[in-house]
């Protein structure tokens, strides 16, 4: 494919209709089921055989999914977890998977422990939220939420426990759309999602937060956030940023169509004194088509405000593009500042679930952002 071609596929748009994905249980995972619950319910008699059976069931199911969408998968049990609860860890790769698994979902909302989001032995690189029909023989798979993400989303409505020390999670902050989490497990590095950590001095557990902050981390950027205004750290919605920008300057159809159709979000570049001190800034513009394609027009301009005398963008500035990065499918395409260019941009169409690479250089430095549609 040609990066200046519209690529035509039809995908789900995540986020907005929350569908789960259904998953027929075979028979053989019931008799699975039904052997793993008899084996912890001798061993934890105070524990519902019921649950464990439900639960055992969930993830066998869970599994052959994921196995048959990618046979090359590492996945096990988490030897540090059980089933009890409704929870359980999986390990896809380096990844922990948490399973949230309940068995009847009547709410907009899912309620868990406040120690599963907050205690380091119970985090997770994922949470995964599972609805299990044991009588209609299905698995619902009602979407994944990344640890960062979900600590981003509590920050940002100021959430706290019940009296019972339990958290609702709103289903709208799961994505939908589970190729999405195979595409983080087989693009994105774990320290990508800093995890707290736990140290042990004097035989006590300690919570040790320095390890997972201090990690320099390469975050993917969601593009599909932007529409639920939710922006990574760094990136805001260019609709609050616009007194930075040239006001004169048409750019693309960021201005021209209603807020349902598009969104833009951008971030400041700063290349110190290679560019004498300007600031430039990186636009993303996010155009939903037929058929849930999304049409996205990255650009580079100055921020006007805080450089009214620069009139053009310094030559030899470049922008490239890479879509499918790290993969036999990559293609790139590339271009650089002349003398009075204002402006510089690149524009393609995708599919939701694809990654491609932004890169912003200047001599020999080099500013790279990675972005998930």
């Amino acid at each position: 494919m040609n990066i200046s071609e519209k690529s035509i596929l039809k995908t789900q748009n995540r986020r907005i209709i929350f569908s789960p994905k259904v998953v027929l249980l075979e028979a053989d995972f019931f008799e699975e089921a039904q052997v793993i619950s008899e084996n912890h319910f001798n061993q934890f008699g105070d524990i519902s055989q019921w649950k464990f059976y439900l639960n055992a069931l969930a993830r066998l199911g869970f599994e052959n999914y994921l196995k048959e969408r990618n046979p090359n998968l590492k996945i096990n049990q988490d030897s540090g977890a059980n089933l009890i609860d409704e929870f359980c860890y999986l390990n896809l790769g380096e990844f922990r998977l948490c399973l949230i698994i309940i068995d009847n979902l009547i709410d907009d909302f899912v309620t868990v422990p406040e120690e599963v989001i907050t205690s380091p032995k119970r985090v997770a690189h994922f949470y995964v939220l599972l609805e299990i029909l044991e009588e209609e023989e299905q698995l619902n798979i009602h979407g994944f939420l990344r640890y960062d993400e979900l600590v981003k989303y509590c920050q940002s409505i100021n959430l706290e426990p019940k009296s019972d020390s339990y958290y609702q999670l709103p289903l709208s902050w799961f994505d939908s759309e589970i190729n999405n989490l195979l595409l983080y497990s087989r693009f994105l590095s774990p320290t990508a999602i800093p995890l707290p950590s736990v140290v042990e001095v004097n035989n006590t557990a300690t919570q040790n937060l320095t390890q997972a902050t201090s990690i320099p981390t390469k975050v993917v950027v969601n593009l599909t956030n932007w529409w639920l205004e939710v922006f990574e750290e760094g990136w805001q919605s260019t609709k609050n940023i616009l007194k930075m920008l040239d006001n004169n300057y048409v750019w693309g159809y960021a201005r021209s169509h209603s807020i349902a159709d598009h969104y833009s979000g951008a971030k400041k570049l700063d290349f110190g004194l290679l560019l004498n001190g300007q600031t430039l800034a990186l636009i993303l513009n996010l155009k939903r088509l037929e058929n849930n394609e999304v049409d996205v027009l990255v650009q580079v301009i100055h921020c006007y405000e805080e450089h009214r005398n620069e009139e053009s963008l310094p030559p030899g500035l470049k922008l490239k593009v890479t879509l499918n990065p790290n993969t036999s499918e990559s293609e790139s395409q590339e271009v650089t500042a002349r003398e009075a260019d204002k402006v510089i941009q690149l524009e393609f169409s995708e599919a939701s679930g694809k990654l491609f690479k932004v890169e912003v250089s200047f001599n020999n430095l080099v500013v790279t952002e990675d972005f998930l549609l």
